[in-house]
């Protein structure tokens, strides 16, 4: 018995796309990745605040 990966030996037609779908779907998936990569910089930023490290965090009273 022969493993098949996902969607390879079925009788299933591909699903064609156009271009602009294809366009759509690269700038989200770069969207995504520039987030999350901007999310990072921002806590490692925050996290390595050398000039308020010492302080440390307060309530406002």
């Amino acid at each position: 018995m022969r493993e098949q990966s996902a969607g390879i030996g079925r009788n299933e037609p591909v699903k064609e796309i156009s271009a602009l779908e294809l366009l759509l779907r690269q700038a989200a998936r770069l969207a995504a990745a520039a987030g999350v990569l901007a999310l990072l910089l921002w806590v490692g930023w925050v996290m390595l605040d050398l000039k308020h490290l010492q302080s440390g965090f307060t309530l406002p009273t």
